[in-house]
């Protein structure tokens, strides 16, 4: 097995000066993509016992299972309003 002629990632020609801190991200407070989102909603969704495992026979169910769990999380937030 032969190693590939240069390691994995490394875009740049040998001998190439590379200017690292342009490529590191200024310091500070950044806004993360949306996906913090999805990922959130889903972690809630995790705290309901029937959605943490696939108990359902059925695709609907657990369809229901899901819209049942955000509906309790949406009368949640708005009893605190």
């Amino acid at each position: 097995m032969q190693h590939p002629p240069k390691p994995r990632g490394v875009g740049a020609p040998a001998g190439a000066v590379i200017d690292w801190a342009a490529l590191l991200p200024p310091p500070g407070f950044h806004l993360l993509p949306r996906r913090w989102m999805v990922e959130r909603t889903l972690a809630w969704l995790g705290h309901s016992r029937r959605l943490s495992k696939e108990y359902e026979r059925l695709c609907a169910s657990s369809e229901v299972m899901v819209y049942a769990t955000m509906a309790r999380l949406m009368v949640r937030r708005l009893a605190r309003i």
